[in-house]
């Protein structure tokens, strides 16, 4: 009985820490030198890796200065969350994907908070230019409200409910901070407006403007990594195939994409298909062996190669004979050989980008692009063409805020302005809320055009 009771007293004690662990870590008050150290290992750490904090920041004086202020102004203790308020507005300054100070496993802590009795913004969102639209309630989960803009959050006009969250949100350009920020929407509401039972919402559906009241969900985020949530393959009819590809990221079993992307092409060969779709639109990069090693021998028909050029800087415990840790090395990209030992695809290839594409899967948009391999179909990337790469993560000493940083800078195959997003060979608008409808507008189009 008594080891019962023990038993019983430590899960409850278990059970209750978790609980309280994302508020606390939130509310833990830091010194005046805490986050002075903190901001200081922050800086020493771009400084170490980052290649060229010129290439994304527009100016890099003013970002120092910018840092030391805010270092300066902290004269009295400060929670963990205020830090991150002001120390994440330097995100949209970085203007980087790959360059951010932010919460580290936010996802987790936020089903913490819903364990402990917290809610969330009910609802997943897309952004349509400027615009926020109801896409589902959270986890996907259809809602009635899909397709409805909304216009004011508790009586608070969007554009300024939105714009303190967007600031604080990394990225390339305001498109790609947007498609970022629709996914982290109601964890940014938590972070930034704090807790709410319930949220009054005034949309416009169509032009039919209504103001809802909705309770705040304590439904859980989905943290699970699903295989097939993430790569599908459809034989959509006898002439077109659908090869989505959501991450270019599977870790250590990466093969295992490599080995199904194989798959895939071998029943484009079974079933004599004509047009194979890849869908990377939800893509924000990963390993680039997924798709060098999935894709490219059945598609690359010619020497190829990821970039034409590149900078990156030495770290620790990579020096070579010739350079030393901090160098900046630049370099040109060689090309890369046709694969002979697989056939090739002879059908057409069309790759669906979106803002959301990023990272890995812009490099691999580039080079179907550049060497002509398929058309580019949708809509322009939120990031930049010249894509930054190779992060560093460090957690700070006392926020445990998460720092990340590239070491290197590639630019696209056919060189040009690298700071421009990839554009679409094709330009299709389409409902965000309905992303199967670019597949059919695209296949429809192809069939006016064989006509």
């Amino acid at each position: 009985m008594i080891k019962y009771i023990i038993t019983l007293f430590l899960l409850c004690f278990t059970f209750f820490s978790q609980f309280a662990y994302s508020d606390d870590y939130f509310n833990t008050m830091l010194q005046p030198e805490q986050v002075h150290e903190d901001l200081e290992q922050w800086i020493t750490f771009l400084d170490k890796t980052h290649p060229q904090l010129s290439y994304t920041v527009k100016d890099v004086d003013g970002f120092y200065r910018d840092v030391e202020s805010l270092k300066n102004s902290i004269k009295q203790p400060i929670s963990v969350l205020d830090f991150w308020k002001k120390v994440s507005l330097f995100n949209s300054t970085l203007n980087d994907g790959h360059t951010v100070i932010n919460v580290a496993k936010l996802t987790t802590r936020s089903n913490e908070y819903i364990q402990s009795g917290g809610a969330l913004f009910p609802f997943e969102v897309i952004f349509d230019g400027d615009k926020v639209i109801i896409k589902s309630q959270t986890n996907g989960v259809a809602t009635p409200f899909r397709g409805a803009e909304i216009t004011a959050i508790n009586g608070q006009n969007i554009a300024d409910f939105v714009a303190p969250l967007l600031a604080r949100t990394n990225g390339d350009s305001e498109q790609f901070r947007k498609a970022l920020l629709q996914r982290r929407f109601a964890q940014y509401i938590w972070l930034y407006y704090g807790e709410f039972d319930e949220f009054t919402l005034a949309l416009d559906k169509y032009g039919q403007k209504q103001t809802k009241v909705v309770k705040a969900s304590n439904t859980e985020l989905n943290v699970d990594d699903v295989f097939s949530d993430k790569f599908k393959f459809e034989i959509l009819d006898k002439n077109n195939a659908l090869l989505t590809l959501n991450s270019f990221n599977w870790g250590a079993k990466y093969k295992d994409v490599v080995s199904f992307i194989h798959n895939a092409f071998a029943q484009l060969e079974k079933h004599q298909i004509e047009h194979l779709i890849i869908d990377i639109r939800q893509n924000g990069g990963g390993d680039d062996a997924i798709w060098i090693d999935g894709i490219l021998p059945y598609v690359a028909d010619k020497t190829w190669r990821t970039g034409s050029n590149n900078k990156f800087k030495i770290l620790e415990g990579r020096a070579r004979k010739d350079y030393k840790v901090g160098d900046v090395i630049e370099s040109e990209n060689s090309f890369r050989e046709v694969d002979t030992s697989v056939k090739k695809f002879k059908g057409d290839v069309s790759v669906l980008i979106s803002p959301f594409t990023y990272s890995s899967s812009i490099l691999f948009a580039n080079v179907m692009q550049d060497h002509q391999f398929g058309q580019l179909v949708g809509e322009s990337t939120g990031g930049k063409s010249g894509q930054t790469g190779g992060t560093q993560a460090i957690a700070l000493k006392h926020s445990k805020l998460r720092a990340i940083s590239p070491f290197f800078y590639l630019a696209r195959p056919k060189g040009g302005e690298n700071h421009s997003p990839v554009v679409p060979d094709i330009a299709i608008n389409y409902d965000k809320t309905i992303p199967e409808q670019l597949v059919n507008k695209l296949i429809n189009q192809r069939n006016v055009s064989a006509l």
